[in-house]
């Protein structure tokens, strides 16, 4: 009797995508066969089963398994805090037939993100591209075209990512003039936690770390460990003109992370406003009991009003594939703040579909972003 996993989900791996184990036994011809899987949780180490569900066999003697439906509850949103709680999946495989119990096989853990990739994505996804293990030039949690990020003084910035094996880590900031010359160095320590987002905005880095931005035209982030190394994060200090109708949003992007960008050309702000009433009749008794009619009572009543407000936000001209970027993470991302006086507030954006713009044919590409805002109640009378 026994039980072989053939496949089993990377090691780290989005928790909204496939979660998948395949595996095949020995003992699929007896009577009323089927495997029996314990799902099991953890968060972060100490496992618990939480679900068992039965499985027949497929193909042969080969079944799968996907517990990315169980995987997308137990993992946790990012809210932007550092050294958050990485779960982790594993199951364990029991054969039954002939009305008992027989082998059994433990897989081993993978850790989940909370995260969805389009397929394609996923397809190509590589878990080893985005911890922080043995490699160098691990990447952070975001597609945003490297060469293109660009913040203004005040603007918030986040970045995020994987910590594999819980080792210390520290994180080090690096200002350069226009043409490379150093400007200043600062580092600190982000802790030990598995999911990481921590805030690389040039305020934020100045008062906290006294990071000096004098002269400066870009910095770095080199985020390591004793195991490995992330990219060299540039980040360019965006010196143009502020409009005072500028609105930086800020979203849950396809990989977990935290991705930002300033719509910085107008925004204009639009409120929709709902009456409910009723018309009443013309003529009433008054405090003589005389049925009388004045035209000052009015027969058109309100008893109550709501308010929607919106925004709607076009950006300055952008490059392919910043457009390109912007437009795929933006539009399906469920979670997305506007920045007001270095605050995120939670709003909705409401586009219902978007184009992939190309170069060659269109030019010169602009977005125009529409956000759903607050709804207001007047009194109710």
């Amino acid at each position: 009797m026994a039980i072989t996993i053939t496949q089993s989900p990377q090691i780290i791996t989005p928790s909204d995508n496939p979660v998948t184990w395949v595996f095949e036994s020995d003992q699929t011809a007896q009577v009323n066969f089927y495997f029996i899987v314990e799902v099991q949780i953890a968060n972060p180490t100490t496992f618990a089963t939480i679900e068992r569900h039965k499985i027949f066999p497929e193909v042969g003697n080969v079944a799968h398994f996907d517990a990315s439906s169980i995987t997308e509850r137990y993992a946790s949103v990012n809210n932007r805090a550092s050294n958050q709680v990485l779960p982790q999946v594993k199951i364990n495989i029991i054969e039954y037939y002939n009305g008992s119990v027989g082998a059994s096989t433990l897989s081993s853990a993978s850790g989940v993100f909370k995260a969805r990739l389009k397929k394609k994505a996923f397809i190509n996804y590589n878990s080893t591209d985005y911890s922080l293990l043995s490699a160098s030039g691990v990447k952070f949690m975001t597609f945003e075209p490297r060469g293109t990020i660009k913040v203004k003084q005040a603007d918030l910035k986040y970045l995020t990512f994987i910590n594999a094996l819980s080792v210390a880590i520290t994180s080090t900031y690096k200002t350069y003039t226009s043409v490379g010359t150093l400007v200043d160095t600062q580092s600190e320590s982000l802790g030990s936690g598995y999911w990481n987002t921590f805030s690389v905005g040039i305020d934020r880095l100045e008062t906290d770390l006294s990071l000096s931005f004098v002269g400066a035209s870009y910095y770095t982030i080199e985020v390591t460990s004793s195991t490995g190394a992330m990219e060299v994060f540039r980040i360019d200090l965006d010196t143009s003109c502020i409009y005072s109708t500028a609105t930086r949003v800020h979203f849950l992007n396809t990989l977990g992370g935290i991705d930002s960008y300033t719509f910085g050309l107008l925004t204009r702000e639009k409120t929709e406003v709902e009456s409910f009433g009723y018309e009443r009749q013309f003529g009433n008794f008054n405090t003589s009991n005389q049925f009388v009619y004045d035209v000052k009572d009015g027969t058109v009543i309100d008893f109550l009003k709501t308010s929607s407000k919106s925004l709607e936000v076009t950006s300055d001209w952008m490059k392919e594939n910043v457009q390109n970027w912007l437009s795929k993470e933006l539009y399906m991302s469920p979670i997305v703040w506007t920045e007001e006086d270095a605050e995120l507030y939670r709003c909705k954006v409401t586009n219902k579909s978007y184009d992939k713009k190309i170069q060659e044919t269109d030019m010169l590409f602009q977005e125009i972003a529409k956000i759903e805002l607050e709804t207001e109640t007047s009194v109710n009378v």
